[in-house]
């Protein structure tokens, strides 16, 4: 698959996600999403290049994320999470670790868990919405629970924000 075909993917995989479980309230918790996909949400004090992974037991799936990150980051790191945990239904014992580092970073996993994470809290539709409505990128970070960071990066991915 092209980078282009996984983001696709990842997006169509995460409106799919949203009509199936979300309130239609803003911000998105993916904590509840991940609980209706089955999976536990833990916070716990990961090492220190981990943000959050998602691993198995006998129990089921079990997301981890790390206590020491700010609120916004533990949010993005979940949906992230459950975008593995929706793209990889089929591989119950595999573990996926999201890093501080690079590494890793360009992997389609890691690209589709991004991009299915962004499309999660920041649907597009709404983005465009608030951005028709001429909404800074500041205040559609409040508006999706999200840093400044990772609204400017959607800004950018959707055509609306220039490099």
């Amino acid at each position: 698959m092209t980078v282009g075909e996984i983001r696709r993917q990842a997006a169509k995989d995460a409106d799919e996600i949203l009509t199936k479980y979300w309130d239609g309230s803003f911000p998105v918790n993916p904590v509840p999403i991940a609980r209706d996909l089955g999976a536990s949400v833990f916070l716990a004090q990961l090492g220190d290049d981990e943000y959050g992974r998602l691993e198995s037991d006998s129990a089921g799936p079990n997301i981890y994320i790390d206590r020491d990150q700010p609120a916004k980051r533990k949010v993005f790191t979940c949906a992230h999470e459950i975008g593995h945990l929706v793209s990889h239904a089929d591989e119950p014992e595999a573990v996926f670790v999201d890093k501080r580092s690079d590494e890793g970073r360009g992997t389609a996993s890691e690209i589709y868990a991004n991009e299915f994470a962004g499309n999660l809290l920041m649907p597009p539709d709404e983005v465009r919405e608030l951005h028709t409505f001429g909404e800074d990128a500041a205040s559609m970070a409040d508006h999706f629970g999200v840093s400044l960071q990772a609204m400017s990066y959607r800004l950018r991915v959707l055509g609306l924000l220039s490099q």
